[in-house]
């Protein structure tokens, strides 16, 4: 959950500054900023659909994979359609990976110690996403490297969700 956040925390917290000097117009990217929240309330629906056919583990796993190519996808150059569509597929993403994270857990815990545990956990990942995103900056690295960076912070939580997953088939 919190290398999640961290993918999302830095993400959001750079995605409009990254544009600046690129090929996107501030204009439109501020306008997809507002129209991209809306897509969460269509992931809900996916999400739903999607775990109901193929269960938790299986759309989780793709998901962060998915979520990590679509900020890598910006390394190849930010217009106002590669800019689009990353801000609505990550926002689509980001409530897929919630709600797949918030049942997995339950599942995993029965008595939901660890599911109250959640947001906080979501919290420390928001919080530590823009200040990993800041150093990779001060770095020099440019965002690039904070794209790079939210990327593997998704694929390391692919990783533990993955680990997860087998240890749990095993049993």
């Amino acid at each position: 959950v919190v290398f999640t956040y961290i993918n999302i925390g830095g993400y959001w917290a750079y995605i409009e500054l990254a544009t600046v000097g690129t090929d996107a117009s501030s204009e439109w990217v501020a306008s997809m900023l507002v129209y991209t929240s809306f897509f969460s309330l269509i992931g809900c629906l996916f999400a739903v659909l999607l775990s109901n056919r193929f269960g938790l583990s299986k759309p989780l796993l793709v998901t962060l994979v998915f979520q990590a190519s679509i900020v890598l996808m910006l390394i190849f150059g930010i217009t106002n359609y590669s800019v689009a569509f990353s801000m609505f597929a990550f926002n689509f993403c980001w409530i897929f990976v919630d709600i797949y994270q918030a049942a997995t857990i339950s599942n995993v815990d029965r008595s939901g110690r660890y599911v109250s545990l959640l947001p906080a956990a979501q919290g420390l990942g928001n919080g530590l996403g823009p200040g990993a995103a800041a150093t990779v900056l001060a770095w020099g690295v440019g965002y690039n490297g904070v794209f790079i960076m939210c990327a593997s912070a998704s694929i390391i939580a692919m990783l533990v969700y993955l680990y997860m997953y087998l240890m749990l088939r095993r049993e």
